[in-house]
């Protein structure tokens, strides 16, 4: 069976989040989910912002997470932290998710999210984190690219 992970890229600002705490998910983000799937993985996630996950990415993050190298407190920490928040939700017919309140609150996000597809997830953030947290890539991209060598 070929790989189904999909491939999520962009980046989706003043996204609406209504009363209840659905969003609409981008129809970029949409179109490349297989087929298949209905639903996503939202969990909580690193840099104050929640992560979304098809069923298969989110199997890879539950792989990583029980084969890391880490032992002890540190693996059950960050089990907790990702794992025991996460919850799977549909997308409706009108391409909306509903992100649990718990959820969103601990991200900060109130009635807008800005969302960005970084591969194998999309991020769901409080738009202003979002923008603080560029401006910070931003000021040091270059240092970072050294550092992984990819210049």
């Amino acid at each position: 069976m070929p790989d189904e992970t999909p491939l999520f890229i962009g980046e989706y600002e003043d996204i609406p989040v209504d009363n209840k705490g659905r969003l609409i998910v981008p129809a970029a983000i949409r179109r490349v989910l297989p087929t298949h799937v209905t639903s996503l993985v939202i969990a909580r996630w690193f840099d104050g912002c929640l992560a979304g996950f098809d069923p298969t990415g989110w199997q890879q993050v539950l792989q990583q997470i029980r084969e890391g190298s880490h032992r002890g407190r540190v693996k059950r920490q960050i089990a907790r932290w990702v794992m025991g928040g996460a919850a799977e939700t549909r997308i409706d017919r009108q391409g909306r998710l509903l992100v649990p309140r718990k959820l969103l609150d601990s991200s900060e996000i109130t009635d807008r999210a800005t969302l960005s597809g970084v591969g194998n997830r999309i991020e769901i953030w409080n738009p202003e984190r979002y923008t603080a947290d560029m401006s910070d890539v931003g000021e040091n991209l270059e240092a970072f690219a050294e550092d992984l060598d990819i210049l």
